[in-house]
């Protein structure tokens, strides 16, 4: 009998941590994440002469999905997988968001296997891809580009950047993002992972799953056991 009280107070206990965890992705727009988010993704990214695919091996683990990313797999040519107008986006950049299509910071994460550098793209309605990060060298010198880290990232490493600090004319109010690019340009391949847009600095991914009700159900298997 203390045994399934304790196991109901754990399962009351998981319920309210991921109810609150549901909560916190109000303010989010996830990119990609788990498998379901990669594949819709890889479908919709149809320019660029990278070849894209799921990876299920090499993953950001540093979240609860750890399950899957996308890696571009370098082919010559501009080495990137992109879309200037992904379907239904109306990401619109705003200093103080609070519709539900405004935000104002990014995270992603990502990692490079050999070459000189990697880049995330970013198009907007307005000035085209003026928005872009790179680690490592700009290899093809696509600007304007910031560079967050000198060298590429041979480990997952995870960034969180604010659009509003970061890029004047988002300063100004007024555009929307409408495409994404995943630029490996040399060596192997890049991959991605954890990718979101979000209102708050704080990473919504981080520790929380996106599928609460999938997760419900698994723990209360297990407790039930």
């Amino acid at each position: 009998m203390k045994h399934l009280k304790f196991s109901l107070i754990l399962a009351l206990a998981l319920i309210v941590g991921l109810v609150a965890q549901a909560a916190d992705l109000k303010g989010a727009f996830v990119v990609i994440d788990d498998e379901a988010s990669i594949k819709d993704a890889l479908q919709k990214l149809t320019n660029g002469q990278g070849k894209r695919e799921l990876e299920k091996k090499d993953i950001y683990k540093e979240d609860d999905d750890g399950k899957a990313a996308i890696r571009i797999n370098v082919a010559g040519g501009d080495g990137q997988n992109f879309n200037p107008t992904m379907p239904d986006w109306e990401l619109e950049i705003e200093k103080k968001p609070t519709g539900k299509n405004q935000f104002r910071y990014i995270t992603f994460a990502w990692k490079k296997i050999g070459g000189d550098g990697i880049q995330l793209q970013l198009h907007a309605n307005v000035n085209s891809w003026g928005h872009r990060y790179h680690a490592g060298a700009n290899v093809k010198n696509w600007n304007p580009s910031i560079q967050v880290d000198k060298k590429i990232p041979e480990k997952w490493e995870v960034h969180t950047r604010d659009l509003i600090e970061d890029w004047k004319d988002l300063n100004k109010g007024g555009q929307k993002i409408t495409g994404i690019a995943f630029t490996a340009w040399d060596g192997k391949a890049g991959l991605w992972d954890h990718v979101v847009f979000h209102q708050t600095p704080e990473d919504p991914l981080a520790p929380q799953a996106v599928d609460v009700k999938a997760k419900l159900a698994v723990k209360w298997g297990e407790i039930k056991q």
